[in-house]
């Protein structure tokens, strides 16, 4: 919260800021998707290798529509999450956030 009112009182208005947290909750929540299908992946993978490994050969087939789909939903619900923490954050005058 005090990063905030330091923003503000630099001078940063208040649909700024809103932008600002708005657009830090979309890249940590499309990075944490991205990765989190990624990791999931490999060790869905590296599991049916490791029971159907001796059944022959296994063939790696990714929906990638679904996938997709996946990552832009966790985006979205990461942006709407960030909604009213960043209405909160830039009705707080900077002077009340900073000596907080």
């Amino acid at each position: 919260m005090q990063e905030n009112g330091l923003l503000r009182a630099l001078g940063l208005t208040r649909r700024q800021l809103r932008g600002l947290l708005a657009w830090e909750s979309v890249l940590v929540a499309g990075v944490a998707a991205v990765l989190g299908v990624l990791i999931g992946g490999a060790y869905g993978l590296t599991g049916v290798a490791s029971v159907l490994g001796e059944q022959g050969e296994i063939v790696l087939d990714v929906p990638w529509l679904q996938v997709a789909a996946i990552v832009v939903v966790a985006t979205l619900a990461g942006l709407l999450a960030s909604v009213l923490p960043a209405r909160t954050a830039a009705r707080t005058s900077p002077v009340a956030a900073i000596a907080a």
